[in-house]
């Protein structure tokens, strides 16, 4: 992709990164060679059950869900968009060169920054900056993961609902509140119980 005046949506990749690690212009030059600009509409898997993730894609506008699917039932693990987990790939995939047991779909069509992970490697290589940033972001993943597990395993359903709200303030009216209910671990008439008593107070 061109950097001529670093377009809108390397900007916000490129400000992302720089909340993390402060980037020379040699770092924004390298990251306009690899990367590539997607527009993807509502309902695209981005990543298909078996399919094996080979790209990391960096939310520009849009939301992303990624979910597995369990005796035909959706679990959904989190949601991807601008201001919250911007990075989407199925990341266990894409790290072992597996194939993916969870999906990502795109529920709010919108656009994507993508370079192919391999790409992404030589970054690491090619700047030591990038490298520091990978490193973060990996340490960060790992407590969100760490965060999720503690959640469903402790936490009772109206406290992940509350989590919910702390962790995605801006999804509430902007998502099917079906998905809300599987990000919970709980049945969409029981969500909607949860969100009644929660009024009450």
């Amino acid at each position: 992709m061109s950097e001529t005046g670093y377009i809108e949506e390397l900007k916000s990749l490129f400000d992302f990164i720089e909340l993390k690690v402060k980037l020379y212009e040699s770092d924004k030059k390298l990251i306009c060679s690899y990367v590539t600009k997607e527009f993807i509409k509502k309902g695209h898997e981005i990543v298909r059950l078996n399919q094996t993730c080979e790209s990391l894609k960096f939310v520009v506008s849009g939301i992303y869900r990624v979910y597995k699917l369990e005796e035909g039932k959706e679990i959904t693990s989190y949601f991807n968009y601008e201001s919250r987990n911007p990075f989407v790939a199925s990341f266990v995939s894409l790290l072992t060169k597996s194939p993916s047991n969870e999906i990502v779909e795109c529920i709010k069509g919108g656009e994507l920054l993508t370079i192919k992970y391999s790409d992404w490697l030589k970054l690491y290589k090619q700047s030591e900056r990038l490298n520091t940033f990978g490193r973060i972001m990996a340490e960060f993943n790992y407590v969100l993961a760490m965060e999720r597990i503690e959640a469903l395993q402790y936490h009772n359903a109206t406290e992940r609902y509350e989590s919910f709200l702390k962790l995605y303030p801006n999804l509430m009216n902007m998502i099917p509140h079906h998905y809300i209910a599987s990000y919970i671990g709980v049945a969409p008439e029981s969500l909607s119980r949860i969100r009644k008593e929660l009024t009450k107070k």
